[in-house]
């Protein structure tokens, strides 16, 4: 015997005694991606699309979007996020990562003496950031400096030490703070980018 459903305030006719989730969703012609809740009396419960249940006349069901569970935002994400969004001015075609493991800059504009005169630049933040330093930085591979009438292969930029990137055409690019003059209050990723600025335009 038939009988109705309703769904977000439509009423929908059904015939089966039971009906999953995903099926529930194609007869009242909502989109797979969405989220079917039933309304009982006390809470909602959410219908997974392969569960099966028994339809009752009259019964109650809503849908919605499908969202993930917040996670709470750590010091370093907090950091992170800002200080790239403040960079991205700079620097358009800046990217983070969405888990924040590196921070990607295309274009970046090279002092005078190197060739090509531009670069992608790639910074991955340690996890104890922003109490720690980035550990050097990697940059585009095939970077050539100009040395008297001569192109040389610049100093502190290595293809195979310490380079887990060198597949992805990257050089590691030494850039070390042995006096541990890094301050978690004062410098940034602002700061380190000027940094990495300021020693690619120092003689090798």
């Amino acid at each position: 015997m038939g009988k109705t459903i309703r769904i977000n305030g439509v009423d929908v006719p059904v015939i089966a005694d039971q009906l999953n989730g995903e099926e529930i969703k194609r007869i009242a012609g909502i989109d797979a991606d969405r989220v079917l809740v039933r309304q009982e009396r006390d809470r909602n419960v959410i219908v997974p699309d392969a569960k099966r249940l028994r339809v009752a006349d009259n019964e109650t069901f809503t849908h919605h979007a499908r969202h993930s569970k917040a996670q709470a935002v750590t010091r370093r994400t907090a950091r992170l996020r800002m200080e790239a969004a403040t960079l991205a001015a700079a620097y358009p075609g800046l990217k983070i990562a969405e888990d924040e493991s590196y921070v990607f800059i295309s274009g970046f504009r090279l002092p005078t003496g190197w060739t090509p005169d531009r670069a992608s630049v790639l910074i991955v933040p340690p996890a104890a950031y922003p109490e720690c330093a980035p550990d050097g930085f990697y940059l585009s591979a095939k970077l050539w400096r100009r040395k008297g009438g001569h192109l040389v292969t610049p100093g502190h930029y290595f293809r195979d030490y310490h380079n887990p990137y060198s597949h992805l055409g990257y050089h590691w690019y030494c850039l070390e703070d042995p006096e541990r003059r890094w301050r978690a209050e004062q410098d940034s990723l602002l700061t380190f980018v000027e940094a990495i600025r300021t020693y690619l335009g120092t003689a090798d």
